[in-house]
């Protein structure tokens, strides 16, 4: 029997005896996630910085900060999560009642992201155990230092029959994918994202996707330029720009391109963005030529920053692109690149969107209601978020995921804990009364019964 069948059937035999499944056994769990990572949140930190040279401040504010947050709201939450939810019958059902319970989907499969190493592989973790699943994780191992940091520190920590983290490529995680699972959970690229939606087709296994996309960042003349801009670079530039929710173009208002200069060059400065020391650095080489052949000499740029390929350091580089065929607006960019698109009408923006649907996030900068309404209601998208950039992320009451190109599904908060359940319809009937006109046999009296009926209730 292969490894990952092993694994695999472990996993099974947890979920079905039981191992993750009251109230107290999820506490507990997450209890001991929680402290496990406490722990070594020193050691974390350094094999983050092993991976992508990323400072201490960043690596708590977008990696540990987020996983906290999250399991102190299941701490909180997951008992009224547990409970079941009644909803409202209708008197044509009178006296029965209606109730949801989500009951757990079983063992659950997470393929882990390398952009966001802790964050995006355990946020999704805490929701599979909040839910009462098993649970097989697969870091990313492009991400090598900090996968082999969770898989020693989880290992350790949980039984095998609850949770097992695996390490692993692409034969790997093929491998993993032969198996049937209950859920899968995978946090990557559209193309990759493919390749699971197939496999887990095969099981008709239900799937969440955190995928990406171009997520543009629209600027009105009617706005606060000063703080827009500086929020779209810093967006832009946490973790390198190596984030599926970074303003991934700008759309900005001709009148002000010299303005708009003058605010980049100002907050590049400000921001410190030449020193290596207070940004991560790209991933790894192969990433970096990636985003080394994006940068042409005959650009106009509005802002060049520097590379060093010997220590895979790229600073920010903004560029105004004048045709939507620009080697910068084919794919997601995925790096410390802002191309900027100038208009004189906000209805220019239709053709650019119709090349890139369905962003994952769409960075709205406005004061006027009418303008942010009009975008919101006129372009889908993952998520909304007006006048700043990534922090939507934070808000725990707020799904997020995807749509179309950039995913299926979303997590967070309770949109976490229902990610990883089956909401289980429950509708209880009483005996001491029933509709006799619904039993043979149909004479002409019940039928003009029945119409007298629906002509009152519909």
């Amino acid at each position: 029997m292969e490894r990952s069948q092993i694994i695999a059937e472990n996993l099974r035999k947890g979920f079905y005896g039981g191992f993750n499944k009251s109230y107290k056994q999820r506490i507990d769990h997450l209890n001991q996630l929680e402290k496990a990572i406490r722990q070594n949140e020193k050691h974390i930190i350094e094999a983050i910085y092993g991976d992508f040279k990323k400072p201490e401040f960043e690596s708590l504010l977008t990696e540990l900060l987020p996983f906290y947050l999250e399991i102190k709201h299941f701490k909180k939450k997951l008992k009224s999560y547990m409970r079941e939810h009644p909803v409202d019958t209708p008197v044509t059902l009178f006296p029965a009642s209606g109730t949801i319970h989500y009951e757990p989907k079983g063992v659950v499969l997470i393929i882990g992201a390398w952009n966001y190493p802790v964050n995006l592989t355990l946020i999704p973790l805490i929701g599979a155990l909040a839910a009462g699943n098993t649970i097989l994780l697969k870091p990313s191992e492009i991400s090598s230092h900090t996968s082999a940091m969770l898989a020693r520190i989880l290992n350790q920590t949980f039984d095998e029959r609850v949770l097992k983290v695996v390490e692993g490529g692409a034969e790997e995680t093929t491998e993993i994918l032969r198996w049937k699972y209950d859920h899968i959970f995978y946090t990557g690229s559209t193309n990759v994202g493919r390749i699971i939606y197939e496999s887990a087709a095969k099981h008709l296994t239900p799937v969440t996707l955190e995928l990406g996309g171009k997520s543009p960042a629209i600027v009105d003349e009617n706005t606060n330029l000063e703080k827009a801009v500086k929020r779209i670079i810093w967006g832009k530039f946490v973790n390198a720009g190596q984030t599926c929710v970074a303003p991934d173009y700008m759309v900005f208002p001709r009148s002000k391109k010299k303005e708009l200069i003058r605010l980049i060059t100002k907050y590049a400065a400000k921001f410190e963005i030449e020193n290596p020391e207070y940004a991560a650095h790209i991933i790894n080489e192969r990433h970096f030529n990636r985003l080394l052949s994006y940068i042409r000499e005959e650009d106009n740029f509005l802002y060049k920053g520097t590379t060093d390929k010997e220590n895979l350091w790229m600073s920010l580089h903004v560029i105004e692109v004048d045709t939507p065929e620009h080697l910068l607006m084919k794919e997601e960019i995925f790096g410390p690149l802002l191309p900027v698109i100038f208009y004189d009408d906000i209805e220019e923006f239709r053709e650019i969107y119709n090349r890139h649907p369905d962003p994952l996030a769409f960075y709205i900068f406005s004061k006027d209601k009418k303008f942010v309404n009009q975008l919101v209601n006129d372009y889908p998208a993952g998520g909304v978020l007006v006048n700043d950039c990534l922090m939507h992320l934070a808000h725990e009451g707020l799904p997020f995921g995807g749509r179309g190109t950039s995913g299926i599904g979303n997590y967070h908060g309770f949109s976490n804990f229902t990610c990883f359940s089956h909401a289980k319809s429950v509708m209880k009937q009483k005996y001491w009364m029933e509709a006799f006109y619904r039993y043979p046999k149909y004479t002409g009296k019940r039928l003009k019964f029945l119409k007298r009926i629906m002509r009152i209730l519909s």
